[in-house]
């Protein structure tokens, strides 16, 4: 967030909340708090975020954050300051990144006094202050701060608790409406990247970001030091004067990249918003669950990595076990000659060679205990070839066991590619389920607790293929079993990428009619992109029709097994996915 968009939502939050008494203050997090205020009809919600890279300040709509259970101390300082007490001015300082939110509320001994709330958004530098006024209304004594900066942390600026307030130091640029053709002649624009000749605008005018100076840059059409004058003038002009509306920067996919209180011409498409608040709203709302999404899978993708770390080690242990235990005939056969030839076998020996009538009756020398009999060496060896037999079936069902585990979980890793949140929350249900997450939130997370008996599987991605027919992708392996096993028809056409996890795709086809070749090779990309082969070339896919796929009895979710099968051979470049996947019916049922 820039200051020229701070400008524009500066003026918007005075026109609605100035007057408005405090209800409720809430810190749901170490950076962030949310006030809530009462207006004379509505209540509001504003969030004053100091957030490291994403420090901003908008109204919140929809779903409430979630509180600690015992507020912080700056969050319980500003209830019993600011609570009842009414917002009387909103302003910026010049044009920084500042907020300054002016309440009046009681003191200790019951007199009327102004508070300022300070929002600084400055990346790292971020904060929120408690401030008292001077008889002129401007920042005075540091009351507390959300984040302390110590002597330590910065020698040009402490923010303590009972330190003087001191702006932030005041960075060198001109007033928008200072800026000259002299000016930007000095830039040498054209010498530099576009990245860089977006940065040296934006640090030569006040107020002015990266997203902005894009944008100018775009509608002045060159870089003749006079067109981009005009371009600044024109753009700061719609701001102060409310000429264009706010805007949301999307890409080429209708995902919000950038927020701006004028049209953000130069990016693949944008949309128009009611509001600044809004167009914020909605960009740091995808950004936030963005964060959230990657945060979540991370966490996921560490849990299964350590399931299948342990299932490798168990694996290995297990095939050493099944080659040790092969050798039980070689034991049943010397506790035969030790039973044959007990006459031959000295008392006390340690070895004995004896005639093997099992192979031409060449010698085999046989180890022995010295303190036992013959017969009981036999009996010996007779009961390590009966355990070590035994153990074979036992020992090849656990790997069969371990190998199902290890691809069931090979194919969680698969399916945590692009999960949306909601894909994530069925994974993550799933693993539990399954037996390899606890119930418990991953790394002290808070979350919703979810209804019981409420299906965590989803519903499948649903695409429509250039021919028009419906292709069906499951994103997790309970939705894979339950897209192939249940949903689907005989004749619907089944496709699997070869010998590596994926997701299962599924073709709805019309019995007796043949599926068109062009929508094979199309769902063939879906199965190969949502895959392990995503990254591959001539990524080979199988394809059969739903009634020769089965399930293993007692087998993992997501593993089946199929006959008759035909190959294909695609490469899942980006963009062909991409149109596949751009198209999508209004409504989709499994």
């Amino acid at each position: 967030m820039d200051a020229l968009t701070l400008h524009a939502l500066c003026r918007e939050l005075s026109a609605s909340l100035v007057g408005a008494r405090v209800e409720k203050i809430h810190q749901p997090n170490a950076r962030e708090l949310v006030v809530t205020l009462r207006t004379k009809d509505r209540t509001e919600r504003l969030l004053l975020s100091a957030h490291r890279q994403y420090a901003r300040v908008h109204l919140l709509h929809g779903e409430r954050p979630q509180n600690p259970e015992e507020p912080p101390m700056f969050c319980m300082l500003l209830r019993k300051r600011l609570e009842s007490g009414r917002l009387v001015a909103i302003r910026q300082q010049g044009w920084d990144r500042v907020l300054e939110l002016a309440f009046e509320a009681q003191n200790d001994i019951g007199d009327l006094v102004t508070y300022l709330l300070i929002v600084e958004m400055m990346g790292k530098h971020s904060n929120v202050i408690l401030t008292t006024t001077d008889p002129d209304g401007r920042p005075q004594r540091i009351i507390d701060s959300i984040v302390h900066v110590t002597r330590d942390m910065s020698r040009v600026r402490q923010v303590l608790p009972g330190l003087d307030y001191q702006p932030a130091p005041p960075l060198n640029k001109r007033s928008f409406d200072q800026v000259t053709a002299d000016d930007i002649e000095l830039l040498e624009l054209a010498s530099l990247p576009a990245k860089q000749q977006k940065l040296k605008l934006s640090q030569l005018v006040a107020g002015m970001g990266p997203l902005a100076a894009a944008e100018i840059l775009h509608r002045a059409g060159s870089l003749a030091p006079g067109a981009v004058v005009q371009a600044i003038q024109q753009v700061f002009q719609a701001v102060l004067q409310g000429a264009e509306p706010a805007s949301l920067g999307l890409d080429a996919l209708g995902v919000p990249q950038a927020a701006a209180p004028f049209l953000l011409t130069h990016l693949p498409a944008h949309q128009t918003m009611a509001s600044i608040g809004a167009a914020v709203e909605a960009l740091y709302r995808e950004w936030m669950g963005r964060i959230h999404t990657s945060h979540m899978a991370s966490e996921l993708e560490r849990v299964v990595n350590q399931h299948l770390d342990k299932l490798r080690g168990k694996r290995q242990k297990l095939l050493e076990q099944q080659e040790d235990s092969q050798d039980h005939e070689q034991l049943r056969i010397r506790g035969e000659l030790l039973t044959a030839y007990p006459h031959l076998v000295p008392k006390g020996a340690s070895e004995v060679t004896l005639p093997n009538f099992y192979d031409e009756d060449r010698p085999l020398t046989i180890d022995l205990h010295p303190a036992q009999s013959a017969i009981e060496n036999a009996q010996r060896y007779f009961k390590q070839a009966s355990k070590k037999k035994r153990a074979l079936p036992l020992l090849e069902q656990e790997l069969a066991q371990v190998d199902d585990d290890m691809r069931y979980l090979e194919n969680v890793l698969v399916h945590l590619q692009d999960a949306t949140p909601n894909q994530l929350e069925g994974l993550r249900e799933e693993l539990v389920k399954e037996g390899f997450l606890s119930e418990r939130p991953l790394r002290r997370q808070r979350r919703k607790p979810s209804p019981r008996n409420k299906p965590a599987t989803g519903q499948p991605d649903t695409f429509v293929s250039t021919d028009g027919y419906t292709i069906l992708v499951g994103r997790n392996n309970a939705q894979n079993d339950r897209l192939t096993l249940k949903s689907s028809q005989p004749f619907d056409v089944w496709l699997h990428v070869k010998d590596m996890p994926g997701s299962h795709v599924v073709i709805r086809a019309p019995r007796n009619r043949p599926v068109p070749e062009r929508t094979l090779h199309e769902a063939a990309l879906l199965a190969a992109y949502f895959s392990k082969g995503r990254d591959s070339a001539n990524v080979a896919v199988d394809y059969t029709e739903i009634r020769n796929v089965w399930k293993p009895s007692g087998s993992r979710p997501g593993h089946v097994l199929y006959k008759h099968q035909h190959t294909l051979y695609v490469t899942p470049d980006r963009p062909s996915v991409a149109a596949i996947m751009a198209r999508q019916p209004a409504s989709s049922t499994t």
